[in-house]
């Protein structure tokens, strides 16, 4: 959805250091790790008045687990090469079940001895490694059968720049879904937390059963009859609103094409652009005057032969646009590139 900003004057770019690091607080915000915490944080008053399977400080735990396991396997996204990457996929995995298999079976010998800080810590891993290790397993399934899928086809690769068809520029072609960055976390958040909680309504209605299957079949059961639908329902609505995508940069503006639709911005009327090339956050962020875009390709089914990520920004774009007075700054270890207008 686009919206009109009006133009502030603009200040000179400094001579120096013109890439910045991102506020240390906007980092921490956005990272899955420090919500994780927040909300086991928040189940320990429980844990210490014995109150742990309440249903406030269950769903605590149930998200911050989550929350644990989803920072992981965003985290084997970022490994290169990809071999290496499923290898730590399914250490993860395995060492995720092991976590929950000990927790099960030694949990009640270990918190009879130990001391009472131990027990509440114990008790809150206890609960949240099941939704942690039941999404990394969910993950890896996933992981495989794409691997398998594409074993009899020629590796996807990263869409490439080519020479834009009309003018002077170069451009890049992708699938990405148009959706603000804001909302597909909001989303992200209430799936989670409406999903963690149908889940622990069930589970306490059939605690008996839970406990006579004990924690590994628990996990399969969750799996398949909680977090695989929700896992293809999320799919399917992706896909519903993928878009063939085009980005070019020329020497002075830069054109989104989304579907039939093409959008012009001049570098001097662009106030911020980031650029994400890898993970399920993969994305192009526009905001100028009269344009507000953000495509995420990250979760679009991408073109057959591609993947679904965006290629590294030229380094003519990179030396314009800060030559236009941006300011550059890396996140997540340059992963995410954020242009900024000086001033």
């Amino acid at each position: 959805m686009s919206r009109t900003r009006p133009t502030a004057a603009r200040k000179a770019a400094p001579d120096v250091a013109t890439t910045a690091r991102a506020p240390r607080r906007r980092r921490l915000v956005g990272s899955p790790l420090f919500w994780a915490a927040a909300c086991l944080a928040l189940a320990v008053p429980w844990a210490i008045a014995g109150q742990v399977t309440e249903l406030i400080p269950y769903l605590f735990m149930l998200v911050g687990g989550w929350l644990c396991g989803f920072s992981f396997v965003n985290a084997t996204f970022r490994i290169t090469p990809e071999r290496r990457a499923v290898i730590v996929h399914v250490i993860g995995a395995i060492a995720s079940a092991a976590l929950v298999v000990t927790a099960a079976e030694l949990g009640g010998s270990l918190l009879a001895d130990a001391p009472e800080p131990v027990r509440i810590a114990l008790v809150i891993v206890q609960f949240a490694a099941i939704p942690a290790a039941g999404w990394i397993w969910l993950a890896l399934i996933g992981r495989v059968s794409a691997a398998v899928g594409t074993s009899r086809k020629p590796a996807p690769t990263t869409p490439e720049w080519v020479r834009a068809e009309h003018g002077h520029g170069s451009e890049v072609r992708f699938a990405a879904v148009p959706v603000p960055m804001r909302t597909l976390t909001t989303v992200i958040v209430v799936i989670a937390v409406v999903l963690s909680a149908i889940v622990a309504v069930a589970l306490i209605f059939v605690g008996d059963i839970v406990f006579a299957l004990g924690a590994r079949l628990t996990i399969i059961i969750v799996g398949v009859v909680f977090a695989l639908p929700a896992y293809s329902a999320g799919r399917a609505v992706a896909r519903r609103h993928t878009l063939a995508c085009t980005v070019g940069f020329g020497n002075d503006r830069l054109w989104i094409g989304t579907g039939s639709t093409t959008t012009v911005v001049l570098f001097r009327d662009l106030e911020r652009l980031v650029w994400r090339c890898r993970s399920d956050y993969a994305r192009i962020e526009v905001l100028g005057t009269g344009v507000d875009v953000s495509l995420v390709t990250g979760i679009a089914p991408p073109p057959p032969g591609a993947t679904a990520e965006l290629p590294a920004l030229p380094r003519r774009v990179l030396g314009r646009l800060q030559d236009e007075g941006f300011v550059l700054e890396r996140a997540r270890r340059g992963e995410v590139l954020t242009f900024r207008r000086a001033g």
